[in-house]
């Protein structure tokens, strides 16, 4: 069995570690993937905007038609001629994808040529996400019927699957993975994280400094923490376009002195902030087409072995186990600074649920394991 792997120009290290363990798996990439070239040591399918001139060039009435089917949309396709050209050579036998131009793709492929069984990895957590976008709207409608397997990132997320009408026997349900070698717990006084004391009771909050990831909620928390907590530490990971406004909230409040913008830091020396953090934060806020679907964040912060508070929104609360200690309101940093006190003030408590967070995301998100799933699903379509 032949797996091809697709995720249109997004391709990164977070959804290609899971298949390091897979036999028989070609990704198709890009030469324009955002995460670069980089990501994957399996066999690798460039594609090139050069290849497809030359289809093109080759078959011009054939390139026309197909223009005129898309609704003279260029937008649409992911390298059409070259991936009719693999599914006519039979390059594979299951085609997975992360990304919706080539989910489009392959599904009229799959159509007209019928050699491949399709899967679609998706993590929407909001119904018909796509319907507040025209192109991504039609694609669903057009690639929808196609998929023999959706592949569901959380329960929360099979869930809007069913709400969308899609039946029961068409999804399957498996966690995205993360390096649990990269990301276990460690002794605290050994992490030497840039800028972060070990000595402070640190929070830690690692993503984009946008709006919707609810940053500002923990900086306003962290104002009624510094009144219960004498060495309370924040430190935000990460960039983004909020950031001046960030350092402008925590001077007006007075806890300018007690946070920490690390900006950019190389992703190999992020487990060494999860390991200097007693608590990691995640308050993102809900948006009418967007959400937390997953929150790769939280695994490895659960995986390094400490404590992630999170808000109720989308796929967050599913991650750290519905367990009620870990969740509050979205924006209502009285209620985050509530979780957290609890946790500071009950040591017992903090191991306890430090400890549950570890043997959840080791069960859970550990990603050979789960790419080892998403084999046993491709396989068992192909031998149906």
């Amino acid at each position: 069995m032949k797996i091809a792997v697709f995720s249109d120009n997004g391709i990164g290290r977070f959804f290609a570690q899971l298949f390091d363990d897979v036999p028989d798996v070609t990704f198709y990439i890009s030469e324009r993937n955002r995460a670069g070239l980089n990501v994957t040591q399996r066999a690798q399918y460039r594609l090139s905007n050069k290849a497809q001139l030359r289809h093109i060039l080759r078959s011009p009435v054939k390139a026309l038609r197909r223009y005129r089917y898309n609704h003279h949309d260029n937008k649409l396709d992911f390298h059409y001629f070259e991936l009719e050209e693999a599914v006519k050579r039979n390059l594979f036998d299951v085609a997975i994808t992360a990304g919706e131009r080539s989910l489009y793709t392959l599904s009229g492929l799959k159509q007209q040529y019928s050699n491949f069984r399709l899967i679609y990895w998706t993590p929407f957590t909001i119904p018909f996400v796509d319907m507040f976008a025209k192109r991504s709207f039609y694609i669903r409608e057009h690639a929808f019927p196609q998929v023999d397997k959706f592949i569901a990132i959380t329960r929360t997320c099979a869930a809007t699957l069913r709400f969308e009408g899609i039946a029961e026997n068409r999804i399957a349900q498996v966690y995205p993975g993360i390096d649990l070698a990269a990301f276990r717990p460690r002794p605290k006084a050994e992490s030497s994280a840039p800028g972060v004391d070990p000595d402070n009771f640190n929070l830690l909050f690692v993503g984009k400094l946008t709006s919707w990831k609810g940053c500002h909620t923990l900086i306003y928390a962290t104002k009624l923490l510094a009144a219960e907590i004498p060495n309370i530490h924040v430190t935000f990971v990460g960039r983004g376009a909020q950031r001046d406004n960030l350092i402008k909230a925590a001077q007006l409040l007075g806890v300018a002195g007690r946070i920490t913008f690390a900006d950019f830091v190389p992703y190999e020396k992020i487990p060494l902030f999860y390991n200097a953090a007693d608590i990691f934060v995640l308050p993102a806020l809900p948006a009418i087409n967007l959400a937390e679907q997953f929150g790769y964040v939280v695994a490895e912060a659960m995986a390094s072995g400490i404590p992630a508070v999170v808000s109720r929104v989308g796929g967050l609360p599913e991650v750290v186990g519905n367990d009620s200690r870990l969740i509050f309101t979205p924006g209502d940093y009285r209620e985050l600074a509530g979780k957290v006190l609890a946790l500071y003030h009950d040591s017992a408590l903090l191991g306890e649920v430090a400890h549950g967070c570890l043997d959840r995301a080791v069960a859970n998100y550990d990603a050979r394991k789960n790419g080892q799933k998403i084999f046993e699903i491709s396989e068992s379509m192909v031998n149906e």
